[in-house]
């Protein structure tokens, strides 16, 4: 039976030890779930599956080509006012892309992630919790969490990592664009100073960031869902807090990474 206490299974002095505990043994089972699929000793819930590129993706690929081109026009423009200014546009342009491509577009690329496909796992975990559906999954021997999650977090790798490099490139196309019409500046220079700005590990860490993000994402997702207790009320809650606890941890996993691997 689920646990129908407030917070669910994680209630209590020492639920935040719980929810990082389970959060580590979800990662494991998604694991388990995809190196099974390598082997062909399991299998991948297709449809699932599809609904979830299509909602991970489909569903957001307008938003992230329209705020990659806000981005863009915006790094421009910025650009256009600066070099008014200081006769620097290589180094201008160095800079501000190499902040664009390293933290503007992996954060906002794991937020949307977070706001579109993280809410519907800690929504659709949350209702199976909610209406005792968690308990049939268990019932039938189906392992919960590589049921829901392990779908949705193959597809939020995947779509994360191509819209960083969609985002990326829409970004600069528009930059380019606003540079070139506005300022007269080529987009020689914007891709020279692109090349110049992103070594191979530069662009390896970019690639990585949001795959990183993703499973964040996932995790808080599943933790939130699956502490909604019996209550209707924790479905709301758990769409509520995997928002916001996603957005945070994004933004701390960032700092942490500028802290500490590029120390």
């Amino acid at each position: 039976m689920a646990d129908q206490r407030p917070g669910g299974p994680f209630s209590g002095p020492t639920g935040w030890i719980k929810e990082i505990g389970f959060a580590g043994v979800a990662l494991a089972s998604c694991v388990s779930l995809y190196v099974g699929i390598l082997f062909g000793r399991a299998r991948l819930d297709l449809p699932a599956f599809v609904a979830s590129l299509r909602q991970a993706g489909l569903s957001i690929l307008p938003a992230i080509t329209l705020i990659s081109v806000a981005l863009g026009l915006i790094l421009g423009h910025q650009i256009e006012a600066i070099l008014n200014h200081i006769d620097l546009p290589g180094l201008i342009v160095l800079s501000l892309t190499y902040a664009t491509v390293m933290e503007l577009v992996p954060i906002l690329v794991g937020i949307l992630v977070a706001g579109r496909a993280g809410v519907a796992l800690a929504v659709r975990q949350a209702t199976l919790t909610v209406t005792g559906e968690m308990d049939g999954l268990l019932a039938s021997g189906v392992h919960p969490v590589q049921f829901t999650t392990g779908p949705v977090l193959l597809a939020m790798l995947i779509m994360s990592f191509a819209f960083v490099v969609w985002g990326t490139l829409i970004t600069f196309i528009a930059a380019g664009g606003w540079l070139w019409g506005v300022s007269g500046i080529s987009p020689a220079l914007l891709l020279d100073s692109l090349r110049r700005a992103l070594s191979t590990a530069a662009l390896i860490e970019a690639l990585i960031k949001p795959l990183l993000f993703a499973i964040l994402i996932a995790l808080i997702a599943t933790v939130n869902g699956t502490r909604a207790g019996r209550s209707p009320q924790g479905i709301a809650q758990a769409a509520t807090r995997t928002m916001v606890g996603a957005v945070t941890a994004i933004l701390v996993m960032d700092l942490l990474y500028i802290a500490v691997l590029r120390s």
